[in-house]
């Protein structure tokens, strides 16, 4: 790569003779060095600033989890999780206990089977024996979509702030705490969202990678909103009877973000620099993996087009 005093030397020439109308093959080839390097230079600086750029949102999320971890609540309302599930009867423990271990202690589950033709049912029956009744509300429903059990768990939710979680996913040890901070701070807040660490984002579209897990926390855009999704649904939380807060249960795929659309057309949410969950790629029979989502992709863009207008 040309040294530094190199490229000052050749572009003091360069000038100099340009100054003096004295233009030559010899001059353009000393100025096509000088650009050429001027771009390595330039593409060298891009890099950098791009790579910082990812680095914000991530340094950002640990200075403001950190003040969340120590910082001392006015008060504990409670918090309720909705967790609709379907034959995993082999996820729900990992699920649930990630909730388990939440540095916030005044919550509640409110799971709902959709129908379940595993043993899910006594998994259930067990975990709500092991957390009692007032931790864990379990029901069972026919076969209805992902959608109908979470439109019925949210009937029989009772907490003042709703949060999600799906069956193969798992909560962030802070977030419960850091969703009532931020409702409390931010009064006139209504909806909120924070960040997602996925295990492969390759692997969840090809289901061939084989990279680290990427962190994700998207400004809030609704230009951009009304074109793709910004936050997964265990990147969600509200208020609880928002009239908005329901689930289109014609929809399989992309209810995050048919929800998110309705529920920030008044005003905008409230983007948190604290982990929320940890998105898994892996889990089989995914919904994001089935083939009604192109056919969801394409009715939710016509409803934000709609809403948006």
């Amino acid at each position: 790569m040309m040294r530094i005093f190199d490229l000052r030397r050749y572009s003091r020439e360069a000038c100099a003779r340009w100054w003096r109308g004295r233009f030559s093959t010899k001059t353009d080839t000393f100025v096509g060095r000088i650009f050429k390097h001027l771009r390595r230079i330039y593409r060298c600086i891009w890099m950098i600033e791009h790579r910082l750029g990812l680095l914000e949102p991530a340094v950002l999320t640990w200075i403001v989890s950190s003040w969340i971890e120590q910082a001392t609540l006015e008060r504990t309302p409670l918090v309720s999780v909705i967790l609709p599930t379907r034959n995993r009867s082999g996820l729900l423990r990992r699920a649930i206990g990630s909730v388990y271990v939440q540095i916030y202690n005044n919550w509640e589950i409110v799971l709902v089977d959709d129908g379940s033709v595993d043993d899910t049912p006594a998994v259930v029956e067990q975990l709500r024996n092991d957390l009692g009744e007032n931790r864990l509300q379990s029901f069972r429903i026919s076969p209805s979509g992902v959608s109908a059990a979470r439109n019925y768990a949210l009937g029989r939710a009772r907490g003042e702030f709703i949060t999600y979680l799906d069956d193969d996913n798992v909560m962030h040890s802070l977030w419960l705490k850091a969703v009532v901070w931020s409702f409390l701070q931010r009064p006139e807040v209504d909806v909120i969202y924070g960040g997602m660490i996925s295990d492969d984002i390759r692997h969840g579209k090809s289901r061939a990678g084989n990279d680290f897990p990427s962190y994700f926390l998207r400004p809030f855009d609704p230009q951009r909103l009304v074109e793709s999704n910004l936050a997964d649904m265990g990147q969600l939380a509200h208020r609880r009877g928002l009239p908005e807060a329901y689930f289109d249960e014609s929809l399989r795929t992309m209810v995050d973000w048919d929800l998110l659309l309705r529920l920030t057309r008044e005003k905008p949410p409230l983007v948190i620099p604290a982990v929320a969950c940890f998105y898994s790629t892996r889990a089989l029979d995914r919904l994001s993996a089935n083939p009604p989502r192109e056919r969801d992709v394409a009715r939710v863009l016509e409803k934000a087009r709609r809403l948006f207008r």
